[in-house]
């Protein structure tokens, strides 16, 4: 007969008293049966990925410490001010800014909306949001993700930012460096495929139009 870790067993019988359970009960709370628990606290049966989860959800168990005995027992929840979600802003999402070939121009119409707390952002209005295209700063920042840019960088060390500028080919996204001493500009990007721009004092095709703010990154979407 195959044998379990016994610390997974052990910790599943201490998480049972801590809720005060019987195995009928623990059983029934994860739609198993009270001898699949009786067995997995014997080590005789390895309770399976599916089950793993349940007990997770059902009781709030952090599954890390379920699975090695790292971390507390249960998930720390953090209250969250219900503040947080009644002041938000509506910006509009006004261009892809790229990430490898600049895009040639902002948008007529926006793209779409996002609206979000205000108390995420952590600089000063006005806001140009966009959608990343392109590859040259990862894996920081990927395509498809969604950038607010603030346009108001006073009292900022600009060097060492990333930014969004307004270059002669269009709109990009990049990390900027500035070189005092040879009154340079670089834009860099995180992508070492990628190769760093080279822009001197008197060249004019340059404007800085926003520094990053927040970045937002859609999941498990079609």
């Amino acid at each position: 007969m195959k044998k379990v870790k016994l610390s997974i067993a052990l910790r599943l019988k201490k998480l049972r008293e801590e809720k005060n359970l019987n195995q009928v009960e623990f059983a029934s709370l994860i739609g198993t049966s009270q001898a699949a628990i009786s067995h997995y606290e014997r080590c005789e049966r390895e309770p399976t990925a599916d089950i793993l989860a349940k007990i997770a959800d059902k009781l709030n168990v952090n599954l890390n410490w379920l699975l090695t005995g790292e971390g507390s027992m249960f998930q720390e929840l953090i209250p969250v001010d219900s503040s947080f979600l009644s002041d938000t802003i509506r910006l509009p999402i006004v261009a892809e800014i790229a990430a490898g070939e600049p895009v040639e121009v902002l948008s007529e119409e926006p793209l779409g909306f996002l609206e979000i707390p205000r108390s995420l952002l952590a600089y000063p209005p006005p806001y140009l949001t966009f959608r990343v295209s392109g590859n040259s700063m990862k894996p920081l920042i990927l395509n498809g993700d969604l950038v607010i840019c603030s346009r108001d960088w006073r009292n900022q060390h600009l060097s060492g930012k990333i930014m969004a500028f307004r270059t002669s080919d269009g709109i990009t996204l990049k990390k900027l460096f500035l070189d005092p001493k040879t009154r340079t500009t670089w834009l860099i990007p995180l992508n070492d495929e990628y190769k760093p721009q080279l822009y001197t004092k008197d060249e004019e095709d340059l404007q800085m139009i926003g520094l990053l703010d927040l970045l937002i990154r859609p999941v498990n979407r079609e």
